[in-house]
């Protein structure tokens, strides 16, 4: 018999969404807005993952986890706040309530008052990750060696050769259809991803956009987004997107698969490109080079005897598929977190020398702390490796953080007794800002005697969206 279930970690993509641009040369996003489509997606994603480990008659429940009424200690959830907007952290929100929906309250005051809350909705912290605080979630943007990257790869005389089999294609979309979009495989990935958006909501380009136009250009988006992202080597650049995701991912099978943290569920929502670079440092060769669709999910679940087994579902419906890491169907957390330890980009300044970066993220600091000058190794502030020496005019840089930090203790001493909000940084840590994010509703309050009855219209909806 399987090992009880004692935690999970799970990665999952925003659901359907409207008006989406990246760069194709920095990747960049911007311009996008979660559809109610995209809301039933994330919920019935995070029902059916409540329907596995969380309901009290399933075999794979979480052992020690809340049923009802979510208990924050147990639950972390870390979003995404970057060029896709508020997406993805919306999309984390409509997941966590299908993973804990509303549920009936009560509670009796000291008076005997009994206050009565039906369909209560549950307020679930959401971390958001800014990218420009923390390169964790889009360690590709801002990266200046990332950008070199995509332009070798569109100067590639391989790339060049696809490129000329691929523009029939692009060429016989009409106008009509796209536009005055830029019609090439440099533009691949914004081609489909237009295509695909007007095809579930544009009622008038949808009869226009054929099967067989979405599945070519989701092919060659596909090739495009493999030659960016999909490298299995850990130390390319066409890995960054996982081994910066890994830095979050590992930290929470860590504190989940650890019996005195009590941590049961971390989840973590993201764009497609972690998964795309993920499925091949995982070596996951079925998922390789694929294109996830909205509202997927890739499952880390930890059981008792310190085993981990991976599963996977792309979308928002069907079930979760066991996949093998590494050729290996169930991993040893041990070794999972010992292999992908020097795989994963640690710390800021491991990213400023991946990048090749000297201001974006705090750059500049370390590159004043370490000198001045390019091709040099940075380290981080308390590091016992990479360069140390510090020059003169730099230790006057040194004083002036020194005062900075007294600065930050003394506005610490003022969010304590003002409630003035201060961001925590620390070097293997990444800052996250904490939103409390729910649904608005309405509602009334019926007193009779000693009983007073809250009614709310926030009804979980229940989906059957594809």
């Amino acid at each position: 018999m399987t090992s009880p279930v004692t935690g999970i970690v799970v990665l999952i993509r925003h659901g359907d969404r409207e008006g989406f641009y990246q760069s194709p040369t920095t990747y960049a996003a911007s311009q996008t807005n979660l559809t109610v489509l995209g809301y039933l997606e994330e919920l019935n994603s995070g029902a059916q993952l409540r329907s596995r480990y969380i309901d009290p008659a399933s075999p794979f429940i979480i052992q020690g986890a809340s049923t009802t009424a979510v208990e924050n200690v147990q639950v972390e959830v870390q979003a995404d706040a970057g060029g896709e907007g508020g997406v993805i952290v919306e999309s984390a929100n409509a997941f966590m309530q299908g993973l804990y929906p509303v549920f009936n309250d009560t509670v009796t005051l000291a008076n005997g008052t009994t206050v009565s809350w039906a369909n209560r909705a549950q307020l679930i912290p959401i971390e958001t990750i800014e990218p420009d605080q923390s390169f964790v979630m889009e360690p590709w943007t801002s990266c200046n060696k990332f950008d070199d990257y995509t332009e070798k790869l569109y100067n590639d005389a391989d790339f060049k050769r696809q490129s000329a089999i691929a523009q029939p294609f692009y060429d016989s979309i009409p106008a009509s259809i796209l536009g005055n979009r830029p019609k090439s495989l440099v533009n691949a990935w914004n081609i489909f991803d237009y295509l695909n958006v007007q095809k579930i909501h544009n009622a008038t380009l949808a009869p226009l956009i054929t099967d067989e136009m979405l599945d070519t250009a989701s092919t060659w988006a596909q090739y495009h987004e493999a030659q960016l992202f999909g490298d299995a080597s850990p130390v390319s650049l066409g890995s960054i997107a996982g081994r910066g995701i890994l830095n979050p991912l590992t930290e929470a099978i860590s504190r989940v698969s650890n019996t005195s943290d009590s941590l049961k569920i971390s989840v973590l929502a993201a764009s497609y490109k972690p998964f795309f670079s993920l499925f091949s440092l995982f070596q996951m060769p079925a998922l390789r080079g694929k294109l996830v669709d909205y509202a997927s999910a890739m499952v880390f679940e930890i059981h008792e005897d310190d085993s981990m087994q991976l599963y996977f579902r792309n979308g928002s419906s069907g079930s979760l598929d066991p996949f093998s890491v590494l050729g290996v169907d169930t991993q040893k957390v041990n070794f999972f977190l010992e292999h992908y330890d020097p795989v994963k980009i640690k710390t800021l300044a491991d990213w400023c020398n991946e990048c090749g970066e000297t201001q974006a993220r705090g750059c500049a600091a370390l590159n004043a702390l370490n000198g001045t000058g390019v091709g040099g190794k940075y380290s981080d502030v308390t590091s016992t490796t990479g360069r140390q020496q510090v020059s003169p005019v730099v230790a006057g840089v040194v004083g002036a953080l020194v005062s900075l930090a007294v600065a930050i203790v003394v506005a610490a001493g003022l969010a304590y007794f003002t409630g003035v909000t201060v961001v925590k940084k620390s070097k293997e840590a990444y800052p996250r800002n904490r939103h409390l994010l729910a649904s608005p509703s309405t509602g009334t309050v019926n007193r009779e005697g000693n009983s007073v009855e809250i009614q709310s219209d926030l009804d979980r909806k229940e989906s059957h969206a594809a």
